[in-house]
């Protein structure tokens, strides 16, 4: 909790959504309960928590709900699921029904208030890495022909529609987006993401956000995969940019100091010694002090 800020796990929105054994969620309040030690714990030492929300999409197996995965599209993810009985192929998901979606965005919004009464200091809606945003969000996955399909501005929306539901709940000020360019994990791909992601962010401007965290590259892998300006998506978001993927510390000062990014995200960065000195105390200047739960 001595770092500049923690970001929970992926934490599942809804039953629908949760596909990975004793991954944990914030749909009920037994779960809102269980998660207030951990937030009171950061918190009486001084540092600030966010959940992360996450709906897996078609990653989701029929044996956790009975019924296939849902995505924006009939398509099937990659490799095999990780269920009770251990690994089991992946099927071809459901396509979300338009009458269907806004329940999915009240899930969120539901989440995200269940995330102020645990006494999160904000939450951060995982939209990367090929989950249900991202299916909706990329040509690849989403071959829709309704308002949710075809152009960018159609697919962007349901991300869009999802974070103001959330900064609506709790304040934009205390919500974050994390979104993953070109990424090829969990098989997501668009053929144009440049554009794509320009537009995405640019319509986030007018919403407050706190903080926009990007992964640079190919998650957990090489940086350069495929060509993208992130300094477009900088320029185009008002708020905390955060940068992603494959830094250590040099190559995090060099950035800070260049001005590329306000801050550096690392992957469980306390368990490496080497880092503990350095990590950083600045945190997104849109979040409130800590003083106990969410007013």
């Amino acid at each position: 909790a001595s770092a500049g800020l923690i970001i929970s796990e992926a934490t599942g929105i809804s039953q629908e959504g949760l596909g990975w054994p004793s991954a944990p969620g914030i749909w009920t309040d037994a779960q809102t309960e269980g998660w207030k030690p951990v937030t009171e714990a950061v918190h009486k030492v001084g540092g600030r928590i966010i959940l992360q929300l996450w709906h897996m999409g078609r990653l989701v197996h029929s044996s956790y709900n009975n019924a296939p995965g849902v995505s924006s599209s009939a398509t099937t993810g990659p490799g095999h699921a990780y269920t009770a009985t251990g690994k089991q192929p992946l099927e071809e998901a459901r396509p979300l029904r338009l009458d269907e979606i806004p329940r999915l965005i009240g899930d969120y919004a539901k989440a995200a208030e269940n995330a102020k009464k645990a006494g999160f200091d904000g939450v951060q809606l995982h939209s990367a890495n090929g989950y249900l945003l991202d299916q909706f969000l990329q040509d690849g996955t989403n071959k829709r022909g309704d308002k949710y399909g075809g152009s960018i501005e159609n697919r962007a929306r349901l991300m869009l529609e999802v974070v103001r539901a959330i900064a609506q709940e709790i304040g934009g000020e205390r919500t974050g987006l994390r979104i993953s360019p070109v990424t090829p994990a969990n098989d997501i791909v668009d053929a144009d993401p440049q554009p794509l992601f320009d537009h995405l962010v640019g319509q986030l401007a007018p919403l407050g956000l706190s903080y926009l965290h990007v992964i640079e590259g190919s998650t957990g892998g090489p940086r350069d995969n495929a060509p993208f300006d992130y300094a477009s998506l900088r320029k185009r978001f008002s708020g905390t940019y955060i940068a992603n993927n494959g830094y250590d510390f040099k190559l995090a000062t060099e950035i800070l100091d260049q001005n590329k990014a306000d801050l550096i995200a690392f992957l469980n960065a306390l368990t490496d010694e080497s880092l503990q000195p350095e990590v950083p105390s600045q945190l997104p200047s849109g979040l409130p002090a800590p003083q106990g739960p969410l007013p």
